[in-house]
């Protein structure tokens, strides 16, 4: 059944491609297939190609219907519309991209659009975004209510399974409440919540998100030490969250005398109830697919090959259900971790004969995963976390128990919410433990190494994850292997390898900091002028320890957005610093004060910018361009375009590399600093807000540059890098580079050839 899967996911990625010829042709070629494999009574052959084909039609049906009619028509056209429909998601927040105020998505299920001159009856998803005064109202909405809301319709990223996103112009109108359904399952998700809420923060955040997937309160600090150490599947709905509320259910019924049909009947109620209060989204729904069949495969007519034939079918039919599922990360790292766990746990299991029970599956059950994930997550984030195995070993005793006090919380929360604190209190101790082996994993010198996201490295990668996996028997067998293996594993989130050819002799690099922007201008042999901070300390850390800078005696700041200034903090143990360059725009003012203060305390004095000033610092000369109070009325009022276009414009020039840094200047500055007849002249242009639609023809052409660098965070909330930007660096003759694909990109320039240099 392996082929039948394979073919139903190469079918769903082809469905959705947009292409019709390809489509067409790979119609005709599995029809052929299954044809003469009929003939020939070949029936694997037939069963396999009339899945392709059914995948094939149903996908590219879909796929036409939400971006080739109606709603995706509209917002080809960049339409004004009022939708009316449901709220399928609980809003989210987000920081707005560091412009000061919130930004807040809502998912909504819509069944009607109207315009000024027709309407549209079509039901399809729409992505809506709401920013300044409407945030607060959008945040407020609930699961199941019907909404009514104006806005201006945008085409979607692509691949993705919505019709369009919508820019929200007005605050949102409730037009009907949600259904008892919706009721009820909001009432448990906030009860669940209210018994944590007197619990530390982290704890407060964390038993929501692993009990239920909200991740609402969540902070970015916490998420990304989950991230480091491979603990991010424990703050989303995962098959580990179904397992532990179905072992929940199972345990209550055995104790009420059920047996063993009543169990499995109880089991399948488990996994309905657990789709409905984690929400019936698709990465929910793959999620129960892949507990579900993780829970079947450990039944006791199950063997390996067993296991994996009836997750085959579970992908196969997810591609049926959901086709968009196929470029969907999570879906990927579902499928490959419950493979992995299928095809080797038992058999390690067995050979680990010399230990308990229990302390083998929670050796082998992580080790299995994080085999069979690896060239996923490389793929996905470039790095391979050598505290993944350690953290999920320690972290697994605590994951059921919580899991389970916190779905007992929220249901005794339902009924009686006095009585669900003091169980929320103790899922809160259960997830204290996973929270401390998260922020000191994350803290490992080398926790998290870096690794080629190519296609060749991956292919090594991959070889060794397999070569591990062989090898892996024979160790576990021998109780002093183990112990040895499990001392190297530890060794190796201390000791960090040298990597070749590796850093190189770099002039400029732009630093992987997430959705934000960092660049380091060297200015002799350790010291480095720093362009913008990014949003998370940590990550500029690493970019300058990576870099082996540990002096910076400047600091520019582009303007005063959280995405360019929040890892101010970081350059304290890189000093001494001496100057601090800012935007003449102190705008939002809070900010302007918390650059001010950390500046001080660095001991360093604040010099803003002026138009046409060069700076010497070392071997790096800064031109400044721009960073001055600009407001421009064509620009639009979703857009914090005020503080954008006063971006500090850098152009930094190193041993002849000439690198433009933009900042966030948007159409209003990039015309500006032209019509000043800037000498704009770049060997590489960093794509001005991180590759936004905001771009203007002519300021890229006056720049004159080679390779255009994108500094965004991957699967970031604001489309970024846009495919505007994309297709006009293309047309520029640009080559292009992107951070949340290659992570930190280095540059340099040999006679009159810039060298770009990666980890991929």
């Amino acid at each position: 059944m392996v082929p039948v899967a394979v073919t139903a996911c190469v079918a769903a990625a082809l469905g959705i491609s947009g292409r019709p010829r390809l489509i067409l042709v790979a119609a005709a070629g599995w029809l052929l297939a299954s044809m003469i494999a009929a003939r020939r009574k070949g029936w694997l052959v037939v069963v396999t190609a009339l899945v392709g084909l059914s995948v094939l039609v149903t996908s590219g049906m879909r796929d036409h219907i939400v971006h080739g009619m109606g709603v995706a028509e509209l917002a080809d056209e960049g339409a004004m519309v009022t939708v009316t429909g449901r709220v399928t998601v609980e809003p989210r927040t987000f920081d707005g991209n560091g412009s000061g105020g919130p930004m807040v998505m809502i998912t909504l299920a819509v069944s009607r659009v109207a315009t000024e001159d027709r309407v549209i009856r079509q039901s399809t998803q729409v992505v809506v975004m709401a920013t300044g005064l409407r945030s607060a109202a959008a945040a407020k909405l609930s699961v199941g209510e019907q909404i009514e809301v104006r806005g201006l319709l945008t085409p979607p990223r692509e691949g993705r399974s919505e019709a369009a996103v919508m820019k929200l112009r007005s605050p949102p109108k409730v037009v009907a409440p949600a259904g008892p359904l919706d009721r009820a399952v909001n009432r448990f998700r906030a009860g669940l919540v209210r018994a944590v809420a007197r619990c530390p923060d982290g704890q407060r955040a964390i038993v929501p998100s692993l009990v239920v997937g909200d991740t609402a309160a969540v902070s970015e600090e916490m998420s990304e030490d989950f991230r480091v150490t491979a603990l991010t599947h424990l703050m989303a709905v995962s098959g580990a969250n179904l397992a532990s509320t179905t072992a929940l259910l199972w345990w209550i019924g055995a104790w009420c005398g059920m047996r063993r049909r009543g169990l499995r009947v109880l089991s399948v109620i488990g996994v309905v109830g657990f789709v409905a209060v984690c929400r019936a989204e698709a990465s929910v729904v793959r999620a129960a697919a892949m507990g579900a069949v993780a829970m079947a495969a450990t039944g006791v007519s199950f063997d390996r090959r067993g296991g994996v034939r009836t997750l085959a079918v579970a992908v196969a039919g997810l591609m049926l259900v959901d086709p968009w599922l196929v470029r969907s990360v999570g879906f990927w790292l579902s499928a490959c971790a419950t493979a992995g766990i299928l095809w080797w746990a038992r058999p390690w299991t067995t050979a680990m004969a010399w230990a308990p029970t229990w302390l083998a599956a929670a050796v082998t059950v992580p080790w299995a995963a994080q085999l069979a994930t690896q060239p996923v997550v490389t793929w996905m984030a470039g790095t391979v976390s050598t505290t993944g195995l350690v953290a999920n070993l320690a972290a697994a005793p605590f994951v059921p128990l919580a899991s389970a006090l916190g779905m007992t919380a929220g249901l005794v929360a339902f009924i009686w919410p006095p009585l669900a604190v003091p169980l929320g209190r103790l899922a809160g101790w259960c997830v204290q433990p996973i929270i401390w082996i998260a922020h000191l994993g994350a803290k490992a010198p080398a926790g998290l190494l870096t690794w080629p996201a190519g296609g060749t490295a991956l292919v090594v990668l991959g070889g060794l994850c397999l070569g591990l996996a062989l090898i892996t028997p024979a160790v576990l067998a021998r109780p002093w292997l183990t112990v040895v293996a499990g001392v190297a594993v530890v060794a190796a989130t201390v000791v960090r390898p040298p990597v070749p050819g590796w850093p190189g002799a770099w002039q400029v690099a732009i630093c992987d900091v997430g959705q934000g922007s960092a660049a380091l201008v060297r200015a002799g042999p350790r010291a480095a002028v720093v362009v913008d901070t990014g949003p998370d300390p940590d990550r500029l850390g690493r970019c300058l320890d990576d870099l082996d800078v540990n002096q910076v005696p400047m600091v520019v700041l582009s303007h005063y957005h959280g995405d360019h200034i929040d890892g101010l903090d970081v350059i304290r143990d890189h000093g001494p610093t001496t100057t601090v360059v800012v935007s003449q725009l102190a705008s939002p003012e809070w900010a302007a004060k918390r650059v001010t203060q950390v500046a001080t305390q660095m001991g360093a004095q604040v010099l803003v910018a002026h138009p046409g000033q060069v700076m010497t610092v070392g071997t790096a000369s800064l031109t400044l361009f721009g960073g001055i109070h600009l407001v421009d009325a064509d620009e639009s009022e979703e857009e914090p375009a005020v503080e954008n276009n006063s971006s500090v414009i850098v152009k930094a020039t190193v041993e002849g590399l000439r690198v433009l840094l933009p900042g966030d200047a948007e159409l209003g500055e990039q015309r500006h600093v032209l019509a000043d007849h800037a000498d704009l002249s770049s060997d590489v242009l960093v794509v001005p807000h991180h590759g936004s639609a905001h771009q203007d023809d002519d300021f890229w052409a006056a720049t004159g540059a080679s390779v255009a660098v994108i500094s965004a965070g991957k699967a970031n909330p604001f489309g970024h890098p846009s495919h505007k930007a994309i297709s006009l660096a293309k047309k520029m003759g640009m080559q292009v580079h992107r951070t949340d694909e290659e992570s930190t990109v280095l540059l340099a320039r040999s006679g009159g050839t810039v060298l770009v240099q990666t980890r991929s």
